[in-house]
């Protein structure tokens, strides 16, 4: 802060120092390429005199992909007196940022720097930390013919992924599709994730910053497209596979297609939305969105000992957790639901009571009893009043599952279930002879398996 005084009025004392608001600036992890937001630290002068620093210094001068910014004013060295002066009690602002370029490794590199400040013939320095990794780039890619990416593969995607009718895309294990704004996944041909255990491929935003100190990015929904699988496509498999962060959701349109094994959360819209699509789902956690976790508009569906819990914070939720129906209103057609089974899954969530949305329409002339909407609900766990009968089999009725974590306010979640939660041990064993592990790759109870995706409590 400038401050009008004269040179009597400054402190020549090498005790009086100004006080950094940081002694680090860490800048987290970047994408090569990618710049950093602007991070920013104060000088305070908490001396009783003005103060005038001689100097404010970024060490590697710009050979090192840092940037810096005082007061205003970019540059890498400022010895302008008129510039660096501090009135007593005020403070002076230094901006902070960093772009890293490629350099043709597949390894984090790690990024040092520091701001020296020197005034009163002493020195002081504020650390500049970041990390960066190198990953291969695609603009608006269509995969021409089969192709398979091989284990470890990390892809930065802007504009679109398009995998066309007739062309097969394989992604191995502990891959990362790292997606721009805005950027979607589309599907005409097929599509398979071959995720392992504690090796899963990710599909996730660009952004590794945080909004808040408690809160990435990659926990927030919106920061991509939409993954989009198409009437033509035809097989595709998801198989440990976590996807997250997308604006609108998976959005699966007349095809056949299996979830085995994932998570799938933070979605600014319907998580899953599918219109006549043989839909398989197993041992999969849905979570956190600001419509349905699984909007089902008819066809062939079978839902396995998942997990659906929705504590979105990013927005305010008016959809059940699971909605099926027999007419596509967006689409404006009939799309009667020949069969949805649902089987030790837990459904839950802090927004919506009922958490299940059953709409039956009928056809113009005839009555609801004419069509065709048929659905089972067995051994679940439901946030819901309601009754069992030949629909619902063996259902748990509103009672909390206790969940390890919901801790909206920090963002911060857990869905495994506490040791005293009433869904442990209260599956059927048809759904354990399914899936006969659990997402941990646990094993189950043959006869009494817990209800949802994770078979053990927390420790």
């Amino acid at each position: 802060m400038l401050c009008a005084c004269s040179d009597d009025d400054f402190s020549t004392s090498p005790s009086d120092q100004p006080t950094p608001s940081a002694d680090t600036i860490s800048l987290g992890l970047l994408l090569t390429g990618n710049s950093s937001p602007t991070y920013q630290f104060k000088l305070y002068n908490r001396c009783g005199s003005d103060l005038r620093l001689t100097s404010i210094a970024l060490r590697g001068a710009s050979d090192n992909g840092f940037r810096m910014n005082v007061d205003g004013m970019n540059g890498t060295s400022f010895t302008n007196s008129d510039l660096l002066r501090i009135a007593s009690g005020d403070s002076m602002f230094i901006f902070v940022e960093a772009t890293f370029p490629s350099d043709g490794t597949s390894a984090t590199a790690q990024h040092t720097d520091y701001i020296d400040i020197t005034c009163n013939g002493r020195t002081q320095s504020v650390v500049l930390d970041a990390q960066s990794k190198d990953v291969a780039k695609l603009h608006g890619e269509v995969v021409a013919a089969d192709a398979t990416w091989p284990s470890g593969t990390e892809v930065q995607i802007y504009d679109s992924l398009v995998i066309p009718h007739g062309v097969t895309l394989t992604i191995g294990d502990s891959s990362t599709l790292y997606l721009h704004d805005k950027a979607d996944i589309r599907v005409r041909g097929t599509l398979r994730c071959q995720g392992t255990q504690g090796r899963p491929v990710t599909l996730r935003g660009d952004r590794t910053d945080r909004m808040f100190d408690n809160l990435p990015y990659d926990n927030l929904p919106s920061q991509w497209g939409s993954l989009i699988i198409d009437s033509t496509a035809t097989g595709c498999l998801f198989r440990n596979t976590d996807i997250r962060g997308m604006s609108d959701g998976i959005r699966l349109d007349s095809t056949d297609v299996t979830f085995d094994a994932c998570r799938l959360k933070n979605s600014g819209g319907n998580l899953i939305a599918c219109r006549m699509t043989r839909l398989t789902l197993r041992n999969c956690e849905l979570s956190n969105a600001a419509g349905a976790l699984l909007n089902i508009c008819g066809g062939w569906n079978e839902v396995t000992h998942c997990t659906l819990a929705n504590y979105n914070f990013a927005a305010a939720v008016s959809r059940p957790a699971i909605s099926l129906s027999d007419y596509d209103t967006e689409a404006g057609r009939r799309t009667p639901l020949h069969e949805c089974t649902v089987s030790n899954t837990l459904v839950w969530g802090r927004w919506c009571n009922p958490d299940i949305g059953l709409t039956h329409y009928a056809e113009k002339g005839a009555s609801a009893a004419d069509s065709i909407f048929s659905y089972t609900f067995d051994h679940c766990l439901l946030r819901a009043n309601g009754t069992n009968d030949k629909d619902f089999i063996a259902n748990i009725w509103n009672s909390d599952p206790l969940f390890a974590v919901t801790d909206v306010a920090n963002y911060t979640f857990d869905f495994h279930v506490q040791s005293e939660s009433p869904a442990i041990g209260a599956g059927a064993a048809n759904g354990a002879a399914i899936c006969p592990t659990d997402l941990d790759g646990k094993t189950r109870a043959a006869d009494a398996p817990t209800i949802g995706c994770y078979e053990d409590p927390i420790p």
